[in-house]
């Protein structure tokens, strides 16, 4: 008697590419869940896809005591998960592994036991098996496609916009971020008023740039590392990846940060990097167009962290993300206009960021030719996930809303 071979994983992510958005599939207890996205590729460690939106009753998502919060079903935005069999969660740790703390689909082949899938936080979590599928379904060959390809709402306004026309929608979406930035900025600043002024920008500032050491990686660990650097009795937690110990990299981060408030202790971090690099360069003479070249305290900032030991990839990343909006809110509060539009000013002329995910995804996303090259435009790709596209809010995103 023949017997039909198990897939590999791969087969099975194969099939989960190929699904339409709107498809409705079945869940082993009976209900069902619509897929609206199936979400992008997850990296080496962690969930197989990243960022799917699901359509599920909240009564397939209880908490672990069986509380049950509506029947209705609403739209998760989460991780999905891949097995030949449901118990393999507990075989590879799932379970114990608060990296899949955000999967909320478990897509398996093969149901082999009785119970629940539950997350390290107690969440229980839905399984989908490709088994449960109509048979007509399961013998389309896993390559082929269910249906032809989704066509989005900023697919149909790519088409008629301009290259010039479109980069000035991402400049829009890139100052918005920053201007998201400087507002949570001034936030912090405002709730720890209390405290006195030159010791209040560096106890905002150090756990600002301890985070963004993180970002990519264990933002939750380095941001706790920062907190305890300014004298706040903060939990360290434990590394991800159920390690004792962070990565060398991450080791690597924490020493520059360490270097970092050692030697800017004194007069302290916002008056070394931000006043000195900003204020005390001289701002250079206009160009025939108006523009001021802001290269030369761009330079500076680089050069006061990669002197530290810090690769000017990450180094441009805490320029874009923190130090220069930190600068605009500071701005904000003491009515300095000269620095809030050099802050500004620098963050729209910086030249890039280093390619990641989310930058990827929404360059393919939004069927761009290339990733942007300058950085406002690529933290605008950033803007347009966040607030839109993670959850295909396509009515109101920046670009989507604009397919009338």
């Amino acid at each position: 008697m023949f017997v039909a071979a198990i897939p590999y994983e791969s087969e099975i992510a194969r099939r989960w590419w190929a699904i339409s958005p709107g498809s409705v599939l079945p869940l082993s207890n009976g209900g069902s869940v619509q897929i609206i996205f199936v979400g992008y590729p997850g990296g080496s460690a962690g969930p197989d896809v990243r960022d799917a939106v699901l359509y599920l009753p909240c009564s397939l998502c209880p908490v672990a005591d069986g509380e049950l919060q509506s029947a209705l079903p609403e739209k998760y935005v989460g991780d999905v998960e891949f097995h030949i069999r449901t118990s393999d969660w507990e075989a590879h740790h799932h379970h114990t592994d608060p990296r899949y703390n955000r999967v909320i689909l478990h897509v398996v082949l093969v149901c082999d036991r009785v119970g629940s899938t539950i997350r390290q936080d107690g969440q229980v979590v839905p399984v989908c098996s490709l088994q449960d599928l109509p048979l007509a379904g399961l013998q389309v060959p896993f390559q082929q496609p269910l249906k032809g390809e989704h066509v989005w709402a900023c697919h149909r306004v790519r088409q008629r916009l301009s290259a010039v026309e479109y980069d000035k929608l991402l400049v829009q979406a890139g100052l918005l971020r920053f201007e998201q930035k400087v507002d949570t900025f001034v936030e912090q600043l405002h709730s720890a008023a209390s405290i006195e002024e030159h010791c209040l920008y560096d106890t905002c500032l150090i756990p600002a740039l301890a985070e963004g050491l993180g970002y990519g990686r264990d933002r939750e660990f380095f941001r706790a590392a920062g907190l305890r650097l300014v004298g706040k009795t903060q939990h360290l937690p434990e590394p991800l990846g159920r390690v004792l110990e962070p990565s060398p990299l991450d080791v690597a981060r924490l020493r520059v940060l360490s270097r970092l408030v050692a030697q800017w202790r004194t007069p302290g971090v916002w008056e070394t990097l931000l006043t000195d690099a900003i204020n005390q360069v001289p701002t250079p003479s206009p160009d025939k167009s108006g523009k001021v070249d802001m290269s030369a305290p761009l330079q500076f900032l680089r050069d006061a962290f990669c002197m530290l030991g810090l690769s000017l990839a990450r180094t441009d990343i805490l320029i874009c993300n923190v130090v220069l909006p930190f600068a605009a809110a500071i701005a904000l509060l003491e009515h300095d206009t000269l620095l809030y539009e050099c802050a500004q000013a620098i963050y729209m002329q910086h030249p890039g960021l280093a390619s990641n995910r989310i930058t990827r995804m929404m360059s393919a996303q939004l069927r761009l030719p290339e990733e942007p090259r300058g950085s406002c435009q690529l933290q605008g790709l950033h803007y347009i996930y966040q607030q839109t596209c993670r959850e295909k809010h396509c009515e109101v995103c920046l670009i989507g809303k604009r397919d009338v």
